[in-house]
């Protein structure tokens, strides 16, 4: 063999080593590609969806809190309306005070008007019974109370009408 025949063999062993590792590379090329594509996918669907399942807890959340906003401010607007009539509706229980009043005139205008305001009183109650607190409408009712008590038939000189007076001091006071 001469040496331009091992030269030849030389040559065309390391052209097929190399043209395969070329392919091989080429192949591995590829592949690598496609794998990393579709792995590049599958993260990006589930970040995705984990992105679209986060916005749609945020929108419902968002939503939720809008229904409570808006039923506290409709109660918020039940409360104000109840509270401003009550309000009203105690001014009106008051007397006009004239200099030449005494403290008695004041408490007999409370006792022949206790059923008027009784009756006023367990409107409003029934009107706005729901939105008042519990310790609120506790109060009206033992004005309700103290209002039908005193509308009894009074006599000036009987000991009721002492007994109405401090009754109705105790009204004018809730």
């Amino acid at each position: 063999m001469q040496l331009s025949d091992i030269l030849a063999i030389s040559g065309t062993i390391l052209a097929s080593i190399g043209g395969g590792t070329a392919i091989v590379f080429g192949f591995s090329n590829w592949l690598g590609k496609v794998w990393a594509n579709r792995l590049m996918e599958k993260e990006k669907n589930k970040h995705n969806r984990e992105l679209e399942f986060l916005k749609n807890t945020f929108l419902k959340e968002t939503e939720n809190y809008k229904i409570r906003l808006k039923k506290s401010e409709l109660l918020f607007e039940k409360q104000y309306e109840a509270a401003s009539e009550l309000v009203a509706l105690h001014r009106s229980f008051i007397p006009q005070i004239f200099p030449h009043m005494d403290w008695g005139d004041v408490v007999d205008h409370y006792a022949f008007s206790s059923k008027k305001i009784e009756e006023k009183l367990e409107k409003y109650l029934s009107r706005n019974g729901a939105v008042l607190g519990e310790e609120i409408e506790e109060k009206i009712s033992e004005c309700i109370s103290v209002a039908g008590w005193t509308k009894f038939e009074i006599n000036k000189n009987t000991k009721l009408h002492h007994k109405v007076k401090k009754k109705v001091k105790k009204y004018i006071n809730c």
